[in-house]
């Protein structure tokens, strides 16, 4: 940059000239004033092409100085490795990434310096650029990093035109995803991915594939060995699972396969060589294509590293048969549904081994008796969450079970039972309802429920439940074998009447006299929705707590 004295001189000098050009001229047309207009048009192109000149000079200075000025600002005194894992990090979130390089690019000439010479940021390539020549542009302006490629099932032509263009670069391939249609299409037929058979995916890391909700069924897609693959999610869009190899895989997501699932058999093998498997996620899978039946003696299944297994099929032979053979001593989150009676009788279920780690901080497990039983940590991260899962729910920490439909008294009580083993530390919120009890009948709830779930803390039930004997035995004493007298469910200090045109006001009022020593006014006209919640601080046998009643 030139200093201030140089650059005052060079204006003095400049005005000097100017001003020996224009007395030139003003002599030279004052001796011959014909002959002097050539030589004074001449003077006035020289004073044009002079203040071109100082312009230009000028307008250099003025943006050394605005340089000089930018230099100072927060933003450009972090390092360029930050600068670009902030730009990465930004581009990774955006669907559109060729255009969110293009705003980043547009910031300042700083930022689009920095975003041309860095390779890093151009190595995702998708369809939505339907132009070769960019994408041919993308793909050498990446350099030798890794490559990212995003297709979608609505453009197969384009997806298929960008597959065989980065075909001789698939070493470099980390991730593959094929995202699947979110408008309405008229294509049938997806990008042709049977051309991943030739292909080198030696650092493959990351494969992908959904296919849309109304198209038909795609062919099985022909990985070729992936030693480094670690993530595989696959929505209605099966594999050739006879030469799917994997070693170094750590989560695996199959869903809503029916055509092409993987036999029971081939899953078994599939598990037992991807010993660092973290995640597993098995949803709707057709249950008709596993044509060979689970065997009980097959050996078990050692996953030392599983964190979270969630089975959801339609078959409960099936998610037993599984939960039979897996050993993870270190899960975390666990879903089942739906599953037999089995489980709670068996010894062999050691994944419930140590289900107790499962349990929230808060405690709580909600049990749901209607046509069918739940079971789930509170807060659970599965029901009645729909699909597909949100990525903070698959990271909840808990379990959650449902029995498959039409469950017996019996079976209600052995899962009481189970829940009853799981420690005095375990609060629990009990719901029951028949929601079929007008084809069915009313549904009686037994006495022998008083005699498990220890920790009950919430009672609440709903249409098609009698349970007129269970209150009463509620309003009554029981007598242990030492001859002490002890209410039944101790720790319960909240009951729901909802729907429940079973309960009479006479019972109403000779429980809650009974139990808690208080006056009920009961109003016939609302009965449908009565609340009773009892402070948390009730005494022994014998005391008396306030209640509000809230109809």
């Amino acid at each position: 940059m030139e200093s201030f004295h140089m650059t005052s001189e060079a204006i003095s000098t400049a005005f000097s000239m100017l001003a020996n050009f224009v007395d030139q001229g003003q002599t030279a047309l004052g001796r011959d004033p014909s002959p002097s207009l050539v030589a004074y048009d001449d003077h006035i192109h020289a004073i044009e092409k002079l203040m071109r000149s100082l312009l230009t000079q000028a307008h250099g200075q003025i943006a050394t100085l605005k340089r000089s000025r930018n230099s100072l600002a927060p933003i450009h005194r972090l390092p360029d490795e930050v600068l670009v894992s902030i730009w990465l990090l930004s581009v990774q979130d955006a669907p559109q990434k060729d255009r969110q390089l293009h705003c980043l690019a547009l910031v300042c000439k700083s930022w689009h310096r920095g975003v041309m010479d860095h390779p890093v940021l151009w190595c995702y390539l998708q369809d939505s650029c339907k132009s070769e020549w960019y994408n041919d542009w993308v793909l050498q302006k990446s350099g030798n990093c890794p490559l990212h490629l995003q297709l979608s099932s609505d453009n197969p032509y384009t997806a298929d035109t960008l597959i065989n263009m980065v075909m001789p670069e698939s070493r470099r391939w980390e991730s593959f995803t094929l995202a699947p249609c979110f408008e309405p299409t008229s294509v049938t037929a997806g990008p042709r991915l049977s051309v991943l058979r030739h292909a080198k995916l030696d650092n493959l890391m990351n494969f992908e594939a959904h296919t849309c909700t109304g198209g038909g069924s795609p062919e099985p897609i022909p990985l070729p060995p992936t030693p480094a693959l670690r993530e595989v999610r696959l929505e209605r869009f099966p594999l050739v699972w006879q030469s799917f190899h994997a070693p170094q895989l750590q989560a695996l997501s199959i869903n809503s396969i029916q055509h092409h699932a993987p036999t029971y058999p081939q899953l078994l093998a599939l598990l037992r060589s991807t010993p660092n498997l973290e995640t597993l996620l098995l949803k709707d899978i057709a249950s008709s294509l596993w044509t060979q039946p689970p065997n009980q003696q097959d050996a078990p299944i050692h996953l030392p590293k599983l964190r979270s297994l969630f089975i959801s099929l339609k078959d409960s032979v099936l998610c037993d048969a599984l939960l039979r053979v897996v050993r993870a001593d270190n899960l975390e989150r666990l879903l089942s549904r739906p599953l037999s009676f089995k489980v709670w009788d068996e010894p062999n279920f050691l994944v419930f081994n140590n289900i107790q780690r499962h349990i929230p901080s808060t405690g709580v497990i909600d049990i749901y008796y209607h046509n069918n039983i739940h079971i789930a940590t509170d807060p659970h991260p599965f029901w009645p969450v729909p699909w597909p899962y949100p990525e903070q729910i698959l990271k909840t920490n808990g379990f959650a079970f449902t029995t498959r439909n039409l469950s017996e008294e019996r079976n209600f009580l052995d899962v009481a039972q189970w829940v009853s083993g799981l420690g005095n530390e375990t609060t629990v919120r009990l719901e029951l309802r028949n929601v079929q009890w007008r084809r069915r009948g009313m549904r009686k709830i037994s006495v022998e429920l008083l005699d498990y779930l220890p920790t009950l803390h919430t009672l609440t039930v709903r249409e098609g439940v009698d349970v007129e004997d269970l209150l009463a035995q509620l309003a009554l004493p029981k007598q242990d074998a030492t001859g002490t007298l002890h209410w039944p469910w101790p720790h319960l200090v909240e009951v729901r009447l909802e729907d429940s045109p079973a309960i009479t006001s006479t019972q109403i009022t000779k429980f809650a006299e009974s139990r808690w020593g208080i006056q009920v006014s009961y109003d016939s006209q609302s009965r449908t929705h009565i609340c009773r919640q009892v402070g948390a601080g009730k005494a022994g046998l014998g005391g008396s707590t306030a209640a509000d009643i809230a109809n």
